[in-house]
């Protein structure tokens, strides 16, 4: 999977550098985890929770979970699925899967970052309580717009992703560019995230 990943970033990269003037607007006052989460707690990766329906909107998944218990999953490391037609992220399931990933990101430095997804299908991910990334029902893959993100204070953040895969093919990658970085996005890397088991923070 590395290689056809690594395939995708570099795409990726391109696609963003001839999107360059699609950039959305500025997202201001997001804020840190308080308390902030202490090491011993933290666990790798992201806790999520599977729903399996025929999705069409990531408001669906809070709507059906109403109704519907979810399957708790294998936390995922890192955001960087390109699939194609195999399982969903951690699901086992290759299709009709939507997912509430939840979690914290660790921004390291104070400053702005470039925040920018590829995904098929929908994704609505909030961090601090700010929604960065909005691109929510069912479309081929494509990428977002580059997010310009203002964080104030380092630390880790509450991060909830609503994600789901319809039929086919899936895709949900998180790519960044941290302050005076030299103009090329990479995959949020594993070590920037971080879950509480049994938790489920607030966005």
């Amino acid at each position: 999977m590395r290689s056809i990943i690594r395939v995708a970033l570099i795409a990726g990269v391109i696609a963003f550098s001839a999107t360059a003037a699609h950039a959305a607007d500025t997202v201001t006052g997001l804020q840190p985890a308080s308390p902030q989460p202490a090491a011993d707690q933290l666990k790798p990766g992201l806790s999520v929770t599977y729903y399996f329906n025929k999705f069409n909107h990531t408001r669906e998944i809070p709507e059906w979970a109403k109704y519907k218990d979810g399957v708790q999953g294998e936390p995922i490391a890192m955001l960087d699925y390109f699939v194609g037609d195999g399982d969903v992220l951690t699901s086992g399931r290759a299709d009709h899967v939507g997912a509430d990933i939840r979690g914290y990101i660790n921004f390291p430095v104070a400053g702005t970052y470039t925040i920018a997804m590829q995904s098929n299908d929908g994704v609505d991910l909030n961090i601090g309580g700010k929604r960065v990334v909005y691109d929510p029902d069912v479309h081929r893959d494509r990428y977002s717009d580059l997010v310009p993100v203002v964080i104030e204070t380092p630390g880790w953040y509450p991060l909830r992703l609503l994600y789901f895969e319809k039929q086919v093919t899936s895709t949900v990658e998180l790519y960044w560019l941290k302050p005076g970085g030299g103009g090329q996005l990479d995959f949020v890397p594993a070590e920037a995230f971080g879950h509480i088991p049994g938790e489920t923070p607030q966005s």
